[in-house]
């Protein structure tokens, strides 16, 4: 019998962050730290679950450029991207961020066009694949056409709204999702509220429209998890925050291998906690050099209650 897998369907491209070194001036050119490197929100999930232990199969789409190379050189080996289509003459994704001197961010541009080469037709390839998969892994970047193939097979789906905007593909299908996360804005656009909706008000839509569990995430308050059930709140102590960037691809990637470890869904999201701490007091985008006794020395300082 082969072991448990994960499959990943989502987005990978070249990241080009930006940190200001003091306060942002706007119309003027800041000092400060550029940094280019493998990104993606598909990428970054699939890569942490694999340093975590999973193993991956990871769908995508890239262009034909040294951009390509980087994404795929830099995989771990248990992720496998064989699949990955190869658009001719297309340039891969770009993810361009401006971090403010605490590292959180203040603008944010990407170009995935690249993306739509992901057709169902081509989706539909990896059906089997996919079903035998212990949990599937879909992100916003992909097209509405193919999320909605994807979540009309016999898996257990994990979604990542990735933006307020690219969430709002998944309206139509909520009823096929088993976890759902998403941030706060993210959360808001979906369930279609005003922008200043609670998260309480979101969190109950959202599961009421069918989502099974739906996790939102809200930076320094912490996450919160909705379903049918009392509504539970996880917190944890306080830390030196370094950078934010990657600590929701963590927290889903923990989220996922949690899950596909055994753990019930309270479990499952205290390590996912874990997770983004790990990246939040570190100066880098995702699990490296991952070890699971300082994973769990982490979970230690997670904390949840019902609400």
């Amino acid at each position: 019998m082969s072991a448990p897998y994960a499959f990943v369907f989502g987005g990978c491209n070249l990241d080009i962050s930006g940190r200001s070194a003091e306060p942002l001036a706007e119309g003027d050119s800041n000092p400060g730290r550029v940094q280019i490197g493998p990104g993606g929100v598909g990428r970054n999930i699939a890569s942490n679950m694999a340093a975590m232990g999973v193993e991956v199969k990871l769908m995508t789409a890239l262009g034909d450029d040294a951009a390509k190379e980087m994404i795929l050189s830099s995989l771990p080996p248990n992720v496998d991207a064989k699949g990955a289509y190869i658009a001719p003459g297309e340039r891969t994704g770009t993810y361009l961020v401006l971090l403010d001197e605490e590292g959180e961010m203040v603008y944010a541009v990407n170009d995935m066009a690249v993306l739509r080469h992901l057709t169902p037709d081509r989706i539909l390839e990896r059906r089997s694949e996919a079903e035998g998969a212990r949990a599937v892994v879909l992100d916003g970047n992909l097209p509405r056409e193919s999320i909605e193939t994807i979540l009309s097979w016999e898996i257990f789906a994990v979604v990542d709204g990735v933006s307020a905007i690219k969430v709002k593909k998944f309206r139509d299908v909520l009823d096929r999702i088993d976890i759902l996360k998403c941030n706060v804005a993210e959360a808001r656009a979906l369930a279609g509220t005003t922008e200043d909706a609670d998260i309480f008000d979101c969190g109950h839509r959202l599961v009421e429209r069918g989502v099974t569990y739906a996790v939102i995430t809200a930076g320094a308050a912490g996450a919160y998890l909705f379903s049918k059930e009392k509504p539970l709140h996880f917190s944890s102590n306080p830390m030196k925050i370094r950078g934010a960037t990657g600590a929701g691809d963590a927290f889903c990637a923990g989220l996922a291998a949690g899950l596909i470890a055994g753990d019930d869904i309270v479990q499952a999201a205290r390590g996912a906690v874990a997770c983004a701490r790990m990246v939040l007091m570190r100066d880098e985008s995702e699990l490296i050099d991952f070890r699971r006794d300082a994973w769990e020395r982490e979970k230690e300082e997670v904390y949840y209650e019902t609400i």
